[in-house]
């Protein structure tokens, strides 16, 4: 038997003592491959989230990284190296699908808890009880774009979209074809366009000629940027929107002034959210002298929620503490969950002003 096997084995038969080990230290596992285009932004998020936690006088708190480049499967190896040969007590993913379900596999069957930062739906559809989604979902995220960016006598847009290559586009297509659906709006065409090899000037000629009253840039920052420059640059005066993670430094940078109002979402503000948000901007400065982006906020609650899990948890499994009742604090909002694990918190859509997203008055939307 294949030494994996044995060591995933053995956990599965010993989780139910393991995950009581996290009463004198909490250890938090991260799998995220640098070929990752968030990857530095989610590493820094979980080091300032372990960090801070260990200025407590709680459960101190430790942290393992696995990012190797590799196969499609090295992220499930990676993952049970964390478990059997780092013994983690919980898991955060990348905001990668194919990774995210790899690693919840080896979640379901050792119940080490998980907290994803995929955006995919298939990610709590995987039924794994223990693993909970700090991020929006794709299709919540569409839906509020559409209901925002309607018409004056309420009729939506013709949309486009532009989305990633392969495993990643296919998984984002399928939920802006749900959200389309769900409010009825035509979406009229969604193009691949994630790659270096796409012919950026046919897209932008495409997308042009074609004049949809929006298009989703459903893409890295980095390339979204550059994609919503070229078509303004080349005339196009339609909606530009997009995910959550271009509410980042690189999109504004990539897209200059084609960045002014392009609408993404994010999650409702709570009362005392601009101070937390405030003091984790002041910290993530004074360490990177850098302005964080949604990525590495959405890294640093998924560490919270973990934490503050395993630390309740105490001589008990930490598994047992799901589904959590509980909601976390963090520079995202107050995070709640629902029974499987998605973030039941209301989304709100922001509009990029000077460089800053901002969120649309209620009467603009």
């Amino acid at each position: 038997m294949p030494v994996e096997l044995r060591c995933l084995l053995a956990w599965l038969l010993l989780a139910p003592l393991a995950g009581g080990a996290g009463v004198r230290q909490v250890t938090l596992g991260l799998v995220v491959p640098p070929s990752e285009p968030d990857a530095d932004s989610l590493l820094r998020g979980v080091q300032l989230a372990v960090a801070e936690a260990n200025e407590t006088g709680d459960a101190p708190v430790g942290l393992e990284v696995r990012s190797e480049n590799g196969q499609w499967g090295t992220v499930g190896n990676d993952a049970v190296i964390l478990v059997c040969n780092r013994h983690v007590d919980a898991i955060i993913t990348p905001s990668d699908g194919a990774a995210s379900h790899l690693i919840l596999q080896v979640s379901g069957r050792t119940r080490v808890p998980v907290a994803s930062l995929c955006s995919d739906s298939s990610v709590t559809e995987a039924g794994v009880p223990w693993a909970v989604r700090v991020v929006p979902r794709t299709d919540q995220e569409a839906e509020a774009l559409f209901a925002a960016s309607r018409r004056p006598d309420g009729s939506p847009l013709h949309w486009w979209a532009i989305v990633p290559e392969g495993r990643p586009g296919r998984a984002v297509r399928r939920d802006l074809e749900t959200a389309a659906r769900v409010t009825a709006t035509r979406l009229d065409r969604i193009v691949e366009g994630g790659e270096p090899k796409t012919d950026l000037a046919s897209l932008v000629h495409m997308v042009v000629a074609a004049a949809p009253g929006g298009v989703l840039l459903w893409l890295p920052p980095s390339q979204a940027g550059t994609v919503a420059a070229a078509l303004r640059a080349a005339g196009y005066g339609g909606c530009l929107a997009g995910p959550s993670p271009l509410d980042s430094p690189t999109f504004v940078a990539a897209a200059g002034a084609a960045a002014t109002g392009v609408l993404v979402t994010e999650f409702r503000a709570d009362a005392d959210l601009r101070a937390r948000a405030d003091q984790f901007e002041r910290q993530y400065r004074q360490k990177y002298d850098a302005k964080p982006d949604f990525s590495t906020a959405a890294a640093y609650d998924a560490a919270r929620v973990l934490i503050e899990t395993l630390r309740r948890a105490g001589n008990s499994a930490g598994y047992r503490q799901f589904p959590l009742a509980l909601p976390t604090a963090g520079v995202t909002g107050v995070l709640h969950f629902d029974n499987s694990g998605n973030r039941t918190d209301t989304l709100q859509v922001l509009t990029c002003q000077q460089g800053r997203f901002v969120p649309i008055p209620p009467t603009e939307t």
